[in-house]
Parts: C-alpha cells; sequence; structure tokens
C-alpha cells in the first residue's frame, strides 16, 4: 500500500527537535559553531558549515538521479570528508548508505550489490573505469571536493516527497558470514543514535581525533560519533599510511591529534617501528581501543613510552556498535593478567548466560554475552533466519517480548566488569574486523586442487594471523591460492600463512579439530627451521 499522503505533504522535525537522525546528530553543532573545523582530511580542512552545505548539495543530486525513500546507495573510497558527507546525504534523505573499504574485490562488491540491490554506486575513482558492471546498478557517482556527479541515465521519476523517521533503516554494513555469504547488519536510525550518544559521553572527546577505520568497518561510524557528536575535529589520515607506522606517526604529530581510535594491531606496528619516536606524540591525551581484545602488555607497552595517556577498552559487536566502556587504571594493577571490558553503557545491560540458559551472578564463571539494549541492529539484511539465531528472547525474563543480541563471546564476572575470555563460535577479530573462519575455509575449498582446508588465528608478535592449512593432490601453488582469495575475500580475510599437510586433525565425530589444528601448524611456523611447503603470504 503506498503513501496516504499527497505527494507535496513531508513529514519533517522541528528545527529545535532534539536530533532523531543520524545525520542531524552529527551536525548538530552546525547551528552554534558553524565555522569550527569539523574534518581534517587528505582532501583537505572543512568546517561544519561547508560539510553540512556538501552534504546538502549530494542529497540534492541523489534525489535528482532519481532515488526513492529506502534506496540503498553503495559507497566505495576511502575515508574522509566526502564519504561522510555521503552518509549525512543518505540520512536526510532516507537512503540505505552500504559502505565498502577501498580494497574490497570487485566480486564481492558486485554481489552485495546485487543482495541490496543498490540503486547507485559512489566512489572517487576515476570516471573512466567504472568499479562494477552489475546492470542493477545503472548510475555511477564520483564524489570529488564537495562535488557529485552522476553518470549515467535517470533510475526513474522520483517517488514521493516521505518523511524519514527513525525507525527508518540509516546504514547497512556486511561482516564475514559463517555460511560463506557476507551479512548485512542493518541498523536503524534510532539504534544507531543510542549507541552514538553513549559513544560521544563515554569517549568525551578532545578536540582532534584521529581515525583512521575503513570505511566498510563500524569502527569508522563509531569515530564520527565521538567527535561530531561533541563538535571536535574528526582528523582522517590517509589510508596508504596505515600499514607505513612512522609515516602514519608523522600525519598524527604534524595535525596535532589529541585523541586516537584505533586497533589494537596499530598499537603493536607503532610500537614495534615507531617506539623510539612515539615521545613526538606530545599532544595526543587519549587513546580508544577497541576491536579487538586489548592486552595487558599492550598497554604496558604504550604507557612505557606515553606514561599518563588515557587508555580506553571499548567493547561491542557491530550489531550495536559498541555497548561498554572501560576506563584503564594507571598504573594496571599487577596481578591482571587480563583487561576488562566493563560494564554497559548507560541504557544498556550486559548478561552472562550459562548452557542452561540461567544468568550467572557470581563472580569468576565464564558464560556467554547477551546484550541488552536500545541500541541493537533491526535484523540482518533479508536474513530472517540469521536474524532468528542472534535476536533472541529474553533469556532471563521469559515473559518478556523483548529481544536480545546473544554475542555469541565468553566472558567472566570480575570487580570492575566483564572479562573476555573467548568465543563460543568460529568468529576472529583480524586488524578489528570480524572473519568468520567457515567463510575463509569454504572460499579454500572452491580453489583448483584443493581437497579440505582448516583456518585459525594465531597470536604473533601481538598480531592475530590468519594461517591455513591446506589438504591438495599435489604440492600447490601458493600465490595462485593466495589469488584465488583475493578475487572473492577482502584483504584482510586472506590467510597470512599458507601451509600443507597430509589430512587436517579431525574430532572423534569426524569434524574439524580446530584446537589440534591450531597448535600442528603453530609447531610449523615456529619450528627452527621452516619446512620447504610453508609459504609466508604478507
Amino acid at each position: 500500500m503506498g503513501s496516504l499522503l499527497p505527494a507535496d505533504v513531508r513529514i519533517d522535525y522541528p528545527p529545535d527537535w532534539p536530533p532523531v537522525l543520524l545525520g542531524r546528530f552529527l551536525l548538530w553543532h552546525t547551528a552554534t559553531n558553524p565555522d569550527r573545523l569539523a574534518v581534517i582530511a587528505p582532501t583537505g580542512s572543512y568546517t561544519y558549515r561547508e560539510l553540512a552545505e556538501a552534504a546538502r548539495s549530494y542529497r540534492m543530486t541523489l534525489q535528482a538521479a532519481g532515488l526513492r525513500h529506502g534506496d540503498a546507495v553503495a559507497v566505495l573510497m576511502d575515508p574522509g570528508f566526502e564519504a561522510l558527507a555521503v552518509l549525512l546525504a543518505c540520512s536526510e534523505a532516507g537512503f540505505v548508505y552500504a559502505p565498502f573499504t577501498v580494497d574490497a574485490p570487485s566480486a564481492r562488491v558486485e554481489a552485495v550489490c546485487r543482495y541490496i540491490e543498490a540503486r547507485i554506486f559512489v566512489t572517487t575513482r576515476d570516471p573512466g573505469g567504472p568499479p562494477i558492471s552489475d546492470e542493477q546498478t545503472p548510475l555511477t557517482g564520483f564524489a570529488r571536493d564537495q562535488e557529485l556527479e552522476i553518470v549515467g541515465e535517470q533510475i526513474a521519476e522520483p517517488g514521493p516527497d516521505r518523511g524519514v523517521l527513525e525507525s527508518d533503516i540509516a546504514y547497512v554494513i556486511f561482516t564475514s558470514g559463517s555460511t560463506g555469504t557476507p551479512k548485512g547488519v542493518a541498523m536503524s536510525h534510532r539504534a544507531a543514535l543510542v549507541a552514538f550518544r553513549a559513544i560521544a559521553h563515554a569517549c568525551d572527546a578532545y578536540d582532534r581525533v584521529a581515525s583512521v577505520a575503513p570505511l566498510g568497518f563500524d569502527f569508522n561510524l563509531f569515530d564520527a560519533a565521538a567527535a561530531l557528536g561533541q563538535g571536535r575535529t574528526l582528523v582522517y589520515s590517509p589510508r596508504s599510511r596505515y600499514l607505513h607506522p612512522r609515516s602514519l606517526l608523522d600525519q598524527l604529530i604534524a595535525n596535532r591529534v589529541e585523541q586516537l581510535h584505533c586497533v589494537p594491531s596499530l598499537w603493536w606496528l607503532l610500537l614495534r617501528h615507531c617506539g623510539d619516536r612515539l615521545g613526538e606524540l606530545t599532544t595526543l591525551r587519549r587513546t580508544v581501543i577497541g576491536g579487538e581484545e586489548l592486552p595487558v602488555s599492550l598497554v604496558h607497552g604504550i604507557r612505557a613510552v606515553l606514561p599518563a595517556l588515557d587508555v580506553i577498552n571499548a567493547y561491542g559487536p557491530t550489531e550495536s556498535i559498541c555497548c561498554a566502556f572501560y576506563r584503564v587504571p594507571n598504573p594496571v594493577p599487577e596481578d591482571w593478567s587480563a583487561i576488562p571490558i566493563g560494564r554497559a553503557h548507560p541504557g544498556g545491560e550486559l548478561l552472562l548466560v550459562d548452557d542452561q540458559g540461567k544468568q550467572i551472578d557470581r563472580a569468576g564463571v565464564v558464560g556467554e554475552v547477551y546484550l541488552r539494549s536500545a541500541a541493537l541492529f533491526d535484523g540482518y539484511w533479508r536474513a530472517d533466519e540469521l536474524t532468528a539465531r542472534a535476536l533472541v528472547p529474553d533469556p532471563v525474563s521469559g515473559r518478556s517480548e523483548e529481544r536480545v543480541l546473544r554475542v555469541g563471546d565468553l566472558a567472566l564476572a570480575g570487580p570492575d566488569g566483564l572479562v573476555f575470555v573467548g568465543r563460543r563460535d568460529y568468529q576472529v577479530q583480524i586488524y578489528g574486523n570480524r572473519v568468520e573462519l567457515e567463510e575463509v575455509e569454504r572460499c579454500l575449498g572452491e580453489a583448483p586442487g584443493v581437497n579440505a582446508a582448516g583456518v585459525v588465528d594465531i597470536r604473533q608478535g601481538g598480531e592475530h594471523l590468519l594461517v591455513a592449512g591446506v589438504v591438495a593432490d599435489s604440492e600447490p601453488n601458493f600465490l595462485a591460492l593466495r589469488a584465488h582469495c583475493r578475487t572473492r575475500l577482502t584483504k584482510y580475510m586472506v590467510p597470512a600463512r599458507f601451509l600443507t599437510l597430509a589430512a587436517l586433525p579431525l574430532t572423534d565425530a569426524g569434524k574439524l579439530d580446530r584446537n589440534s589444528l591450531r597448535e600442528l601448524l603453530t609447531r610449523e611456523l615456529t619450528a627452527p627451521t621452516p619446512p620447504v611447503r610453508a609459504e609466508a603470504m604478507r
């Protein structure tokens, strides 16, 4: 049934209404401080007024191209002013923002675009070479320096001018899926804003906040919420510098960054390659670390060179952006073996549940983490069965109709809140990105000549590496195997090491024994003389 309103009637919120849309929350400080710097990016520096004007221009261009309320807009570009303006434009127009990292394989991007029926593809790549060829995405947008150019013919006549509601889907982020297909986490404006407000409150950002997260990672939205939600300046570093720690450090120093948001892996890189220079970060006062488990040894390493640095451990799945924050004491108590993830933000509740579905109320007992919050996603995009497995009845209050998130993490309760101890399934975090090992194994199993493959994560030098054990008809060509993975998997999902095995270790039930596989591959990698069949794939 169509809208009951005439096409010239628009539902909108009063100008002084508290922000209920994602974009309006991020631009809320434009009214009081329009000339304050909002973004420092590789393309330049921009005020809140300029960001709002670019977002308005982008919105009008997208609407003129024929997009309608609820249409998906696929975005592939480096994080920065343009990508942020597209997000804001989609928010105001009621389009669904669907971001991708720039190194995502074309085949994967095309498959997701077909799945979400993306009506337009926005990128900063050269217009001479369209990034995708799918017929269901006839238009391509090229964003450059506050301008958005649409290449192609108008999709259709614009539809009714519908209002954008807080219950509308604001964005969808695709993560690795255990079935071999990426899962789309769909978040409404209402849920995102609950998380955004909690992030802005907990992080209480200093004036200049550095963001190094890729566009398709929810930490990118976390950064925007923390900085713009407090009227601060968001500093984007070129993604090309992320794997060049000394160059990144130079950028942070030059931009006088006061707060750095990143995954633990980045801090390990900075310590390893720039430990002698980290003291030059004289303006840095706080770091918010998330996306992976935060080791005690990393906190010790950071504070050895930056003794007064405020460290916040941020915890939460993509399905809620972030749900807990813990300010790490300085110094860390000597008897600590793990950093707590703390307690849920105001308005949320973290529960520990045992195998019988009963809430654990005793310290030191391991249970599965459930999250009860208004900041939960609406569901996985067009995947009702997956959604039903994640959003489940409240295990504590059986009479409630409320759905809570079964996170899948294992934790135990301590005096400072929960402490993460592992996963119930085969999901791992690589550079802060969620990876389902089964998806990588499925990809490897489809490679020519491969009979079976098992993948585990192994920690080396502070990093979590994906290592694959491969059973093949003959000695596999690791370069070809890696190329096969790169055409189907995002870069961080491609194994860093490949080893040939005679057979995969199995349990009595005939399933892959991951613990035995991890022990086997670890022994192979740490052997005094590396086996000839092992090849490093970094």
